[in-house]
């Protein structure tokens, strides 16, 4: 139920927003926490997409009349990753099935890198959006073309 708390936060994060569209927001957000919290109660896989994606409107619809970027996209960004995976994960746990200590620890460890990257790629196309609303054309694709290469850097280190 990690994966509902997860999205649950999104919600409330929506909601609490402050803007004039927030409480819509807020409901759409709701509504896909009571989604994903029925598909892994019912552990029906193809409803954790929809629901995740519910939650991801709703905040959008929440951000929607704010002029400022919000720098808190990336951490909601990661933690629709992060409800997906965990709710996913639940609904693929067998309790009849004892799975290894070092494969659960290896995959929670991929799945905190995972979201990590998520967040640090998402920090860096929100501070690409930041500048951009005060900066021209050329230093938004100067800036866009670092991330990308940043990003290439860190995928080609943990590749080995």
């Amino acid at each position: 139920m990690l994966a509902v708390a997860t999205l649950g936060g999104v919600a409330a994060y929506t909601a609490t927003d402050g803007g004039p569209l927030a409480s819509v927001g807020g409901t759409v957000a709701v509504a896909g926490v009571l989604g994903l919290a029925a598909a892994v109660l019912v552990r029906f896989a193809p409803l954790v997409p929809w629901a995740v994606g519910f939650a991801g409107a709703g905040y959008m619809i929440g951000r929607e009349h704010h002029r400022l970027v919000d720098g808190w996209a990336a951490v909601v960004g990661a933690a629709l990753l992060l409800a997906a995976e965990l709710a996913a994960w639940s609904i693929a746990h067998d309790r009849r099935i004892r799975e290894e200590r070092q494969v659960v620890l290896r995959q929670a460890g991929a799945l905190t890198l995972l979201v990590a990257s998520a967040a640090l790629v998402g920090f860096v196309l929100v501070g690409a959006a930041a500048v951009s609303a005060s900066a021209g054309l050329a230093l938004t694709a100067a800036g866009v073309a670092a991330a990308v290469a940043a990003v290439s850097v860190v995928l080609r280190l943990l590749r080995g």
